[in-house]
């Protein structure tokens, strides 16, 4: 399935059984051009990697059939919700791509898809690539104890952690929480960032406070610091002791 149709893309294949789409969209403001759209990315330092193109993105998770009754109403859909829905798919990815990611700038995300638990995995790797080079995420794996409570074992910058999550397929969403702590204890100088347009799915990204200024300058976009709003939960060290 494709990012828009995820998004609530308006059409008759991502319409919801109630008639609503799934996530509400609320950056308002004028249409602005793809390619407007494209340009002021690139000047943020935002990419596609080689094989992404803009019909690739239009027809994202259709059918060939489909591809030229699609294409002007998701452009439209993109134009209307200028950087928004772009923004998203620089976090996206797909198996058509050789690499895989669309870009390594930021990663797109749906809380509900930590499953199969090696999710977790997938995403603290990621979590190191957007950070060109300043965070480094090693020697992860995951352990199960008798309680069936999953834990997440690591090497940060070279220092070993733990975090308890959740019981076996349950989803811990104060997992993503912890990152932002991360940061904090390195003491670097990006820190982690979250935008989300209404829904469970978000983007997080990677920015310094001059950065984080300049993106939300250029694109309108209400991207907070990773671990402000209160989008996740803390996670409760107590909460399996007997």
């Amino acid at each position: 399935m494709g990012i828009l149709s995820f998004l609530g893309f308006k059409s008759k294949k991502s319409e919801q059984p109630n008639g609503k789409s799934p996530v509400k969209n609320t950056h308002k403001a004028n249409a602005i051009s793809f390619e407007e759209q494209i340009a002021v990315f690139k000047s943020l330092g935002y990419e596609f990697a080689n094989g992404v193109t803009k019909e690739m993105i239009l027809t994202d998770g259709y059918d060939e059939s489909m591809w030229e009754e699609i294409k002007k109403e998701r452009l439209q859909e993109i134009e209307h919700q200028p950087f928004s829905l772009l923004y998203y798919y620089f976090g996206w990815r797909s198996t058509e791509l050789p690499q895989y990611n669309y870009s390594n700038k930021c990663i797109w995300f749906d809380i509900e898809f930590i499953d199969p638990s090696d999710e977790y995995i997938w995403f603290m790797e990621r979590m190191g690539a957007i950070t060109n080079g300043e965070i480094s995420f090693t020697d992860i794996s995951l352990s199960v104890d008798s309680n069936r409570i999953e834990s997440i074992h690591f090497k940060v910058n070279g220092i070993a952690k733990s975090w308890q999550l959740e019981k076996e397929g349950y989803i811990d969403d104060s997992y993503f929480q912890r990152f932002s702590y991360i940061t904090k204890e390195l003491n670097t100088k990006g820190n982690y960032t979250y935008f989300d347009d209404g829904s469970t799915q978000f983007v997080i990204d990677y920015a310094t406070e001059a950065q984080q200024i300049e993106f939300i300058e250029k694109t309108g976009l209400k991207r907070e610091w990773l671990g402000e709003g209160n989008h996740f939960n803390e996670h409760n060290s107590n909460k399996y002791l007997p």
